[in-house]
């Protein structure tokens, strides 16, 4: 269970000031209460108190309930998390609309920088979430066990799924293949890394250290093929080291393939 300190951090972190946070938490605990109350109870000010509480009212987290002296309840946590969930989507798509009216053309191609082991892991799952057709992701343990949700619901939505590793995975959905290397013993000789394909189309690729990650996006069709052949030829060694068929496969990967039987001499 959370501590106070936390819950204020938390709250803090959606947009209440630490005197508000303090000034909430005191009413869960003892309601109806006076100003003079909650500021005993939370540590606010008393010459504060008051003007918090009313910005509280007015935001709907707290309710005046009794006259001289005024008493104050807290809104449940419960309709406290149905309130922000509904205001933060609201204006998370009104600032959507109102950047899209500012956005000019935009260069689709260009290379995005993404540094921060949780900014790749975001944007990872975020691609995932927007898949339409197909997955192709080579990744270790750690970043699958992060990215393990995200796959299984791209799977249950009809998207296809098809990962690759070096070291040991979980139970993924769609096509896995692991070569089991305990992870560990990889981490003595490199890094982690990130090959994220989406629909054919975007890929994401980078290091993914917890320490010092750092990948880059783009929908630069060479380099987004250089990935994609990245992952058949990984495949491609892993089905003849195994003794497997990973032609089916290796097919779904390519958007196209040349008859290289053929052209050779």
């Amino acid at each position: 269970m959370a501590g106070e300190r936390a819950i204020i951090a938390l709250m803090k972190d959606i947009g209440f000031t630490g005197n508000e946070a303090k000034a909430y938490i005191g009413l869960l605990k003892q309601q109806p209460a006076t100003g003079y109350e909650v500021a005993a109870r939370s540590g606010v000010p008393r010459s504060a108190i008051y003007n918090v509480l009313k910005k509280l009212e007015s935001n709907g987290l707290a309710n005046a309930v009794h006259h001289k002296p005024t008493r104050y309840v807290a809104l449940p946590p419960d309709q406290l998390h149905t309130l922000m969930k509904e205001r933060f989507t609201s204006r998370i798509n009104d600032l959507k609309e109102a950047l899209d009216d500012l956005t000019g053309p935009v260069e689709t191609e260009l290379l995005w920088q993404i540094q921060g082991y949780r900014s790749v892991m975001d944007k990872a799952r975020g691609l995932i979430g927007r898949s339409k057709e197909l997955v192709s992701i080579a990744l270790w343990a750690r970043e699958a066990e992060v990215l393990r949700d995200a796959l299984i619901e791209a799977e249950e939505r009809g998207v296809r799924v098809v990962s690759f590793s070096l070291t040991e995975l979980p139970e993924l959905p769609g096509v896995s293949y692991a070569y089991q290397v305990a992870e560990s013993e990889l981490e003595k000789h490199w890094p982690h890394k990130l090959i994220l394909i989406i629909d054919r189309e975007q890929a994401l690729v980078g290091h993914t250290d917890t320490h010092a990650s750092r990948a880059v996006l783009t929908r630069e069709p060479a380099i987004v093929d250089m990935a994609i052949n990245n992952m058949v030829l990984d495949i491609t060694l892993y089905g003849q080291r195994k003794g497997l068929d990973t032609s089916e496969v290796i097919a779904s990967l390519q958007t196209r393939m040349a008859p290289m039987d053929d052209l050779m001499p």
